[in-house]
């Protein structure tokens, strides 16, 4: 074809609606590849089927489906051409370093080529000559480069990109005006913003913005001046390039002709001071064709000032604004002024639709305040859903080693749990902590009654498993395992059952009327009342009896809810549930309310809240080595006496592992000593096997078998060693039944110098006779706090503190501060090594077991025990919200490990 336009170079489109029509045809160059996928299928459908072919080099034979039948994929042009295929337009989706060969192979290889679309963005300078010069050559017009497509909105047809996103009919809407934009997704919004005036579009050009523009400013107005479907222009122009003022300065000197008008956005003055090009390729300070220019440049052309849509004011040749949000007013003006009338009814309006307002609680200014408008359809009912969910929304990702509830801060070195460090964690209530395992945040002081109530229930409720545990103890179980095994043997029973479907239907129930208002509310109590949806079940006389105890606690401590006074409702209304089991549910989930609405748990773990309380409980409960004899435990099994669910949870361990009172002392060590051994990161294998169990896809019952397996005596029964240790070093020598401070301290020192003068001339003999495993002391040194002349580990420091302030002196752990003086001292070390975190829970242990070991009410078996259930006692607070993140954030058998990371050794 002649050319017959006005370009000292070649153009071969005259009109706007020869760049793309019903007869378009096209392939497009990696038609497989990730962005044309996503692209490719929707323009072809949208078009009605304009994509004949592509080319996926390397995967000839392959297809892309779209809803209106696939597109084949064949391995390079020359096998499109061979098949017999025709088509005028590529399209290429290729890195800008493939760009060049593309155009090539187009060109050479198809000789009825009239068209390149080019959307890879920052092609090179020297590779976009290069196209531009065989495109020249070959008569061949090119677009782009970083093009986002052509749309022509008369016959709804779109080639090259997403221009329109997914759904382009709804941009691409029959009307009078051309569209041209430097920016890819404003040739989206444009048109949009023009439909609010009644304008629709004839044709949407992309035109890209890398250096090289091949179908620019001048080609566009020419086309558009021809196009009959075309009134007015509107471009969006950025800093860089002169084709603007080239097309400019050819109208004027009549080298191009052009009568329609031109609504013009300049944006980029924030760009004018750059010393380099940012975002789309665009002008540098000082070259003359940044923003500020462009602004002038079209000012003169138009006559008239920049636009204000207060004072709507333009040219027969249009006017330049500086917002594309005041291009429908301009657009209407500049109709005025050419006595035309705009295309259609306007659709909908530019003023602020905010789908959500949240005014932070400030008394606003009438002018300031928002209001909501209802979303357009689908996003209102995606919106209602969402209003109805409540809880954290977490993303699944792979857990397998990784934690939101747990980590070890490697500039302290303190393990966190949710973000709280053990050490902060060692004076709250244990009862307490038990809620914040699951919920991640501590709950007020209020609740710890009704804590110390709920867990000594559940404590009491877990003893039916203690003949399963005896059993196993009789076989010489270790206690992670018989005491795993009455976890394990609860599965999943309808106490668990009932609670979570209680928790969740209460949720349903509620939510939405009150969100994080859980105060009672008679009215609405009665109204869900009516609702007969609890699951069905029988209520025990005993049961009926601590239903009516908890009932008057939470009178009594001011704790009532709206869930807690909906159970006892329900309950008076159905004889058919089981009132207990509903009661506990609700009392359980008034205790997370407040973080459940507040998003800092997700739904699913409060559904499981009452679950994880009452394995705890089982473990407690069956944790007692005498518990024939033991008052206590009796007392939890009959229940006679309610009084006894009032007793403070830590007390509680302590009574069913000592088989005795404790004083406040003991309590306060008790206490600390549990929560301290809650955690010791995520890379712990107690806590891995949590997770692992989580991801094999086990219940709660079963994820606290699969931690409490991987323990043993080198993780949570080692700590007997120290304390063993401790107990042959002091020998006879009884540290509390010596009244005299001086004395007393004396002694000591003098253990401590014997320990570490034996140890020395084990350490020598060892090494003389090249034993390399020979005995070490306990709980000094480590990894991190070594290396000074005196060394501490900051926990220790904390944990002495801690109780030097209660005057609470722990002997045991003053005799381990002087007895790594003694070891530097004799030469046994080359420094004064710190006495670990290990050090302080064996210490504490032992001051909790030296009464009753000394006086021979425990034996030495008996203390490895104790020892070692303490451990668990404390981890099994830590692995529950293990379990409880994992649950929540994790993905089916995430904790595999890859074939590739696994060895053989042969």
């Amino acid at each position: 074809m002649s050319q017959t336009n006005p370009f000292p170079y070649y153009v071969g489109v005259n009109n706007l609606e020869e760049i793309a029509n019903k007869k378009t045809r096209c392939v497009v160059m990696n038609i497989l590849g990730g962005e044309s996928k996503g692209v490719t299928p929707t323009s072809h459908e949208f078009s009605g089927g304009n994509i004949v072919a592509g080319v996926q080099y390397g995967k000839s034979g392959g297809k892309l489906e779209t809803k209106i039948g696939d597109i084949p994929a064949y391995g390079s042009i020359k096998e499109i051409v061979d098949a017999g295929i025709k088509f005028d337009t590529g399209v290429i989706y290729l890195p800008p370093t493939a760009v060049a060969a593309a155009a090539a192979e187009l060109i050479a290889q198809n000789p009825d080529l009239k068209k390149i679309v080019i959307l890879t963005e920052k092609v090179g300078v020297k590779d976009a000559a290069f196209v531009r010069a065989i495109a020249q050559e070959h008569k061949i017009d090119v677009f782009g480069g970083n093009c986002l497509g052509i749309g022509n909105s008369w016959d709804q047809v779109r080639v090259g990109g997403a221009l329109g996103g997914n759904n382009p009919g709804e941009s691409l809407v029959k009307g009078s005006v051309a569209v041209f934009s430097n920016s890819g997704n404003f040739s989206t919004t444009i048109p949009e913003y023009l439909k609010t005036a009644g304008f629709g579009t004839s044709t949407v050009l992309s035109s890209g913005k890398d250096l090289y523009i091949h179908f620019a400013f001048p080609e566009f107005l020419y086309c558009a001046e021809n196009d009959p479907r075309t009134k007015a222009i509107f471009c969006y122009i950025e800093p860089g390039g002169y084709y603007e003022k080239m097309a400019l300065d050819w109208i004027a000197d009549g080298t191009i002709k052009l009568t329609k008008p031109i609504v013009a956005c300049v944006t980029g003055r924030w760009k004018a001071n750059l010393s380099r090009a940012v975002g789309h390729a665009g002008a540098i300070a000082g070259g003359g064709d940044d923003a500020l220019a462009k602004e002038k440049w079209f000012d003169s052309y138009f006559g008239v000032d920049l636009f204000n849509p207060d004072k709507p004011k333009a040219s027969k040749k249009g006017v330049r604004i500086d917002s594309i949000s005041d291009a429908p007013t301009a657009m209407a003006a500049v109709y005025k002024e050419i006595g035309e009338n705009s295309d259609f009814a306007p659709k909908g309006d530019l003023s602020l639709k905010p789908w959500f307002v949240n005014d932070q609680g400030l008394d606003l200014p009438a002018k300031l305040k928002m209001a909501a408008v209802e979303a357009m359809e689908p996003y209102n009912d995606a919106i209602k859903k969402l209003g109805n969910q409540v809880g954290a929304q977490l993303t699944r990702e792979s857990m397998r080693n990784k934690s939101g509830a747990s980590r070890m801060n490697s500039k302290t070195d303190v393990t966190e749990v949710h973000g709280v460090p053990v050490l902060d964690l060692v004076v709250k209530h244990f009862a307490l902590s038990n809620f914040f395992a699951v919920t991640s945040v501590l709950p007020d002081e209020k609740y710890l009654p009704l804590a110390n109530a709920i867990m000594n229930y559940f404590t009491a409720v877990g003893t039916q498993y203690m003949d399963i545990t005896a059993r196993a103890r009789a076989n010489g179980a270790l206690p992670n395992a018989y005491l795993g095994a009455a976890v394990l043997t609860s599965g999943n029973c309808k106490l668990y059952q009932d609670m979570t479907e209680m928790t969740q239907k209460m949720i349903d129930l509620f939510y939405v009327d009150i969100f994080g208002d859980a105060s009672v509310n008679d009215t609405l109590i009665a109204e869900k009342v009516a609702q007969k949806i609890m699951p069905q079940g029988e209520t025990t006389a005993k049961e009926a009896e601590v239903a009516a105890f908890f009932g008057e606690l939470l009178a009594k401590k001011g704790l009532e809810t709206i869930f807690t006074k909906y159970a006892q409702k329900y309950a008076e209304a159905n004889s058919d549930v089981n009132k207990l089991s509903l009661l506990l549910a609700a009392m359980s989930l008034s205790v997370v309310w407040t973080p459940l609405v507040d998003r800092q748990m997700t739904r699913e773990t409060a559904h499981e809240v009452a679950t994880y309380l009452a394995c705890n409980g089982v473990l407690v409960g069956c944790c007692a080595p005498q518990y024939e004899v033991n008052d206590f435990y009796k007392s939890l099994v009959k229940l006679s006496d309610l009084s006894v669910l009032n007793t403070d949870f830590a007390t509680t361990c302590f009574k069913l592992l000592f088989n005795r009172d404790c004083n406040a002392r003991e309590q306060f060590a008790t206490n600390g000593l549990l929560n301290l051994l809650m955690s010791n990161g995520p890379g712990t294998i107690s806590a891995k096997g949590a997770k692992e169990s989580v991801s094999g896809g086990n219940y709660i019952a079963t994820c606290y078998s699969g931690w409490m397996n991987n323990t043993g005596r080198d993780h949570g029964g080692n700590g007997f060693e120290a304390i063993k240790f401790l107990k042959d070093a002091f020998g006879d020598f009884d540290p509390y039944l010596e009244p005299d401070d001086a004395k007393r301290d004396a002694k000591m020192k003098a253990i401590a110098q014997a320990t570490a003068e034996k140890y020395l001339s084990t350490k020598a003999t060892a090494k003389r006779e090249g034993i390399m495993n020979y005995f070490k002391v306990p709980c000094v040194n480590h990894p991190v706090f070594k290396g000074k002349p005196v060394n501490y580990d900051p926990r220790e420091v904390f944990m002495d503190k801690l109780f030097t302030e209660r005057n609470e002196i722990n002997h045991f752990q003053v005799f381990y501060h002087h007895l790594v003086k003694a070891m530097f001292e004799v030469g046994a070390t080359k420094n004064v090594f710190c006495v670990n975190i290990d050090g302080v829970i064996a210490t504490i242990s032992l001051d909790l077991l030296w009464k009753d070991v000394n006086s021979g009410k425990i034996d030495a078996k008996a203390m490895q025990d104790i020892a070692f259930i303490l451990f668990l006692l404390g981890r099994m607070v830590g692995c529950s919200a293990e379990i409880a993140d994992h649950k929540s954030r994790g993905m089916i058998m995430d904790c595999r490990t890859p074939a590739s990371q696994v060895e053989f050794v042969g």
